[in-house]
């Protein structure tokens, strides 16, 4: 959560560390844009080896993005959804 939550760049020393998402929520929600949301997840939570993602969902909001992965924790099973609203008012990412 601290990587979706810090726009890529802003934490000193780690330049790779953070996401570029922000950039996006205020975008139009076109399918290109909705490829690039996907890699872009895709790259900041490839960064966990606790877990693999099997699905992302994306849902534009009236202020912000919501993005739902389903995940599989290692050495589990089980999969969970992860339900992330990036709100573009605050400039937080929040689990819901």
């Amino acid at each position: 959560m601290n990587a979706f939550s810090i726009r890529q760049g802003e934490l000193p020393g780690r330049p790779g560390y953070g996401t570029a998402l922000w950039d996006f929520v205020f975008e139009n929600q076109v399918e290109q844009l909705s490829q690039q949301l996907r890699a872009e997840v895709q790259r900041v939570a490839g960064g966990d080896p606790r877990f693999t993602i099997n699905d992302i969902q994306m849902f534009p909001q009236e202020n912000g993005i919501l993005i739902q992965l389903q995940i599989t924790v290692i050495n589990t099973t089980n999969a969970e959804i992860l339900s992330i609203f990036f709100d573009e008012q605050t400039r937080n990412a929040s689990y819901v």
